[in-house]
């Protein structure tokens, strides 16, 4: 039975193919409640097997939460601007977001079933997009990455190749220590 739940899901991220997994990706970084793990499990177990490219996986799931999370970004932004510009809870929300925005925007999309949610309150804010983009696409690399690699490692095995695995540590490890540089720099600056 296992096993039969396992083959499925391997064979709808094949069918998907890299587009699929962006706009799969898509639904996952909106409001609507997709779990990611359905595709990047299978589809880092199928880049292990050879059926799909690491790199690309990783880029298309990564692209696809971030463009979601845009999507609610603008929705809310423009409810705002259309029904609730005065009303006391985006006060609250802009209090709130002024304060801890920055590190809100990194740390949510590394935490299951909030990650999705968090570009709602940035879009309510108005957060910069300078800051909103690269802090929620370090954040979604991190959370893909992470997803992704534990697929590749159940489909390599003992044959798991070490270039790949070290390789793609060593990628994941950088953007976390670049994205975390990122961060506590801001909050540094911010609260100068």
């Amino acid at each position: 039975m296992f096993e039969q739940i396992v083959n499925i899901l391997v064979n709808f991220a094949h069918s998907l193919g890299y587009i699929g997994i962006y706009f799969y990706m898509f639904l996952v970084g909106t409001f609507i409640p997709v779990p990611s793990e359905l595709v990047l499990l299978p589809a880092g177990y199928l880049a292990a097997k050879g059926d799909m490219d690491l790199f690309l996986v990783w880029l298309c799931a990564a692209l696809g939460s971030l463009s979601g999370a845009l999507f609610n970004y603008f929705l809310a932004k423009w409810i705002v601007n259309k029904f609730l510009k005065d009303k006391p809870i985006i006060k609250k929300v802009n209090k709130f977001w002024y304060s801890h925005g920055k590190i809100s925007a990194f740390l949510a999309p590394l935490t299951p079933g909030l990650g999705q949610y968090i570009s709602i309150p940035a879009g309510l804010s108005h957060m910069s997009l300078k800051w909103f983009i690269p802090l929620t696409f370090s954040a979604n690399l991190i959370w893909t990455g992470f997803l992704i690699m534990i697929g590749y490692f159940f489909g390599a095995g003992d044959k798991a190749h070490k270039e790949v695995i070290y390789g793609s540590l060593i990628l994941l490890g950088g953007v976390i220590l670049i994205a975390s540089i990122y961060v506590l720099r801001e909050i540094k600056k911010s609260k100068q």
